[in-house]
């Protein structure tokens, strides 16, 4: 999600990030996870987004591995969206393009007729179809759709008239006829000398067409956020959205429908809020028992046990999480966490209840190492002979299957010298800040959405 942030507040950011014990990695953020996404057909296979590029495992959390940001294709203060296809493909925006990897070494990017676009949004059906939200400066925007795993993309629909930065595209994640056909969306129009226009739309027939929706429900100022949060997997017709209000205090809001069919032409379906907190509502999850979850960065879990109506606290829960989701194969939840002591959890577990108990599946400190490749690729010649040794000093990790003193060819488990403009730990204060500084300056294009 984009967040507006003043000059003020960022040198108080980069002040506390430089003061702060947690090592900082590579782009000068501290560590934490931000997004969990299970491979469809086989949820052993998971990869967790983290400040400080990639995590995988192929045995349910049981070992993990490392892709640093430079062989998924991007660099700094930026974090993007990603996707699993059920063939064990992972999806990532960047600033070029929509890139993805089939074995975790070569990352790639898209031919024609998306290519190098800017996309912002992207989103797996359980039909195995893909949506890309992209835009370009001299060609417009659009939605584009796969139906083939990536192989080729073609445009869809109506939505390509004027330049459109898309913020969210989420999928009915039901297994009803037709749910997977029932897109929902959320952007905004920039058009030059006018003022931001927000966006919402949808699509029941898998991006033939599109309908425009009203966004006057939601309050807000001009520049706030209107994301899609969530999609009950039980009912497509219940949709969370997700409001940012943008000013000198954190505020968001929660909004919730159940009448998406009387959305028609000139009308829109009616949005209630259902929870307003002074925190960062991270994610909204709709579990398969009825049950809704709103997870918050300072504020703990909200649960719901009225279909989205109501919300308490989760007594006892009080992470700062970075994200929540269920695990469809099981209905346990996960939640991305920030990996401060004591536990230094990353990414934790429960098996059935939001009060927990939550199980510690992720601390860097226990990863194996990166994922290994032959060389000639970024994943080997950058992240494993340049930057796997700082990685391991600076988490602690045990693991010795890399021996940086004769393997990744340095003379000792040393940081290795900055590279592309990332920064080491021990750097100056004011070196930190700038870093945080330049970091800000491109949240106006780095997003965050529910897992």
């Amino acid at each position: 999600m984009r967040r507006t942030v003043g000059l003020l507040s960022a040198l108080a950011i980069g002040a506390v990030l430089a003061a702060r014990p947690s090592p900082a990695i590579a782009n000068g953020r501290p560590p934490s996870s931000v997004k969990v996404v299970f491979r469809p057909g086989n949820s052993s296979d998971l990869l967790v987004g983290v400040t400080f590029g990639l995590m995988v495992t192929r045995d349910d959390a049981a070992t993990w591995r490392w892709i640093c940001e430079s062989a998924v294709g991007f660099q700094g203060s930026f974090d993007p969206d990603y996707e699993y296809s059920s063939s064990g493909a992972i999806w990532a925006t960047t600033f070029d393009g929509l890139r993805y990897t089939r074995d975790g070494c070569v990352w790639e990017g898209l031919g024609a007729p998306l290519g190098s676009w800017l996309v912002t949004a992207v989103a797996i059906g359980s039909d195995g179809a893909i949506y890309a939200g992209a835009a370009d400066p001299v060609l417009g925007s659009g939605i584009f759709k796969s139906v083939d795993d990536g192989a080729t993309f073609q445009p869809t629909g109506n939505l390509n008239q004027v330049f459109d930065w898309f913020e969210t595209l989420e999928v009915a994640p039901g297994s009803a006829p037709g749910d997977a056909l029932r897109v929902y969306g959320t952007g905004y129009r920039v058009q030059s000398g006018l003022p931001r226009q927000k966006l919402m739309f949808r699509s029941m027939n898998g991006g033939q067409t599109w309908e425009s929706l009203p966004v006057a429900a939601f309050v807000g100022t001009e520049i706030s956020d209107v994301q899609i949060a969530a999609v009950s997997p039980n009912n497509p017709e219940h949709v969370y959205v997700r409001v940012t209000l943008v000013g000198t205090t954190v505020q968001e809001a929660i909004y919730r429908t159940s009448n998406w069919s009387a959305a028609v032409a000139g009308g829109g379906p009616t949005w209630t809020k259902v929870l307003d907190l002074p925190a960062y509502i991270r994610a909204v999850v709709v579990r398969r028992s009825g049950e809704v979850l709103a997870a918050t960065g300072s504020m703990g879990l909200y649960r719901s046990a009225d279909a989205g109506l109501t919300f308490t606290p989760v007594g006892g829960v009080l992470f700062e999480s970075r994200c929540l989701v269920e695990r469809p194969s099981d209905q346990s939840l996960w939640m991305c966490a920030n990996h401060l002591p004591s536990d230094l959890m990353a990414l934790g577990r429960s098996a059935t209840d939001a009060a927990g108990p939550w199980l510690n599946k992720l601390r860097y400190e226990d990863m194996l190492g990166p994922v290994r490749c032959p060389a000639g690729n970024d994943q080997h010649d950058d992240c494993e002979l340049n930057l796997w040794c700082g990685t391991r000093d600076q988490f602690g990790v045990t693991s010795n299957e890399i021996d940086c003193a004769v393997d990744a060819g340095i003379d000792g488990p040393s940081m290795p010298p900055p590279k592309d403009g990332c920064c080491d730990a021990s750097a100056a204060p004011g070196a930190e800040i700038g870093m945080v500084l330049v970091g800000l300056m491109a949240l106006g294009r780095r997003r965050r959405r529910t897992c």
